[in-house]
C-alpha cells in the first residue's frame, strides 16, 4: 500500500492532470506490490501533490533553472523487488512526463523507493500486514 509524495514547481500540473497522475501511480503501485484489488487495499495507496515556488528549489547551491520533481515512495519493505522498483522508477517516470508542463526531451524527476519494516508501518490504529494484501503466487 504505498504512499507517494511527489514534489513538482507550482504550476507543473493542472487539477486534471493531477488527478491523471493520481489514477496511473495508484494503479502502478498496486501492479508492483502485487496487491489485490479491492476498495479497501485501493483506498490504502495515497499520492500527496506538494508544489513548491519556482525560487524554492536548488541544485548544487543555486536555484534550479528546470522544473525539477521528486517522487518519494514509501513502501512495505518486501513488497517491490528488483524488477518491480526497477518498473516503478521507468513507469513513474513516464507518468510525470506524460501530464506534467516538461519539454518533450528527458522527465526531469527523480524517483526514490523507501522500504519501511511491516512493524514499523500502521494505518487508522493497526499494524499492517503485506502477504494479507498480495496476490498469492
Amino acid at each position: 500500500m504505498p504512499k507517494m509524495f511527489l514534489h513538482a514547481p507550482k504550476g507543473a500540473f493542472t487539477p486534471e492532470a493531477r488527478a491523471r497522475v493520481a489514477a496511473e501511480l495508484t494503479e502502478l503501485g498496486m501492479a508492483c506490490e502485487r496487491l489485490i484489488d479491492t476498495p479497501q487495499i485501493r483506498a490504502g495507496i495515497w499520492v500527496y501533490f506538494v508544489e513548491h515556488a519556482p525560487d524554492t528549489v536548488f541544485r548544487a547551491g543555486r536555484q534550479a533553472a528546470e522544473p525539477i520533481m521528486s517522487l518519494k515512495v514509501y513502501a512495505l519493505k518486501g513488497g517491490f523487488n528488483a524488477e518491480t522498483k526497477t518498473r516503478m522508477v521507468v513507469e513513474a517516470t513516464a507518468i510525470l512526463g506524460k501530464y506534467s508542463k516538461t519539454d518533450d526531451g528527458q522527465v526531469p524527476a527523480y524517483v526514490g523507493i523507501l522500504e519501511v519494516p511491516e512493524e514499523n508501518w500502521g494505518m487508522y490504529g493497526q499494524q499492517v500486514h503485506l502477504a494479507a494484501m498480495q496476490i498469492k503466487a
